[in-house]
């Protein structure tokens, strides 16, 4: 697929996820009771985020640090100031870890696997 798919892919996804992040939701109703499934599903959705602005954009590991932490700190300075929701810095941790680990899986395919395998 194009670039410029994943770019607007990407794109969609910083959508979708803002609303996500700033619904007017409980968090004790989502994920059936399962503890910290908020975390997960941040981890998640930035590691996506991760692999989507490296697919559309080819940002280097920092550029897309910078962008997605600033925006998951964003994120949850909105919920605590703007909506009913409270900001969470263990989201934001979540989130920091989701981009980490996309590039440090990243690393790791390129690493184990020959060039002309991929």
């Amino acid at each position: 697929m194009s670039q410029a798919f994943y770019r607007r892919l990407c794109l969609l996804c910083f959508l979708l996820a803002t609303a996500g992040f700033l619904a007017e939701l409980s968090g004790h109703k989502i994920g059936g009771g399962f503890a910290h499934l908020d975390k997960v599903a941040h981890f998640a959705i930035f590691a996506v985020l991760a692999a989507l602005l490296w697919k559309g954009f080819k940002l280097k590991a920092l550029t897309a640090f910078i962008i997605l932490g600033g925006y998951g700190g964003a994120i949850e300075l909105v919920q605590d100031n703007f909506t009913r929701r409270n900001g969470d810095w263990w989201d934001l941790l979540a989130d920091i870890a989701g981009v980490v680990s996309f590039y440090l899986v990243r690393a790791l395919w390129h690493k184990i696997r020959p060039r002309s395998q991929r």
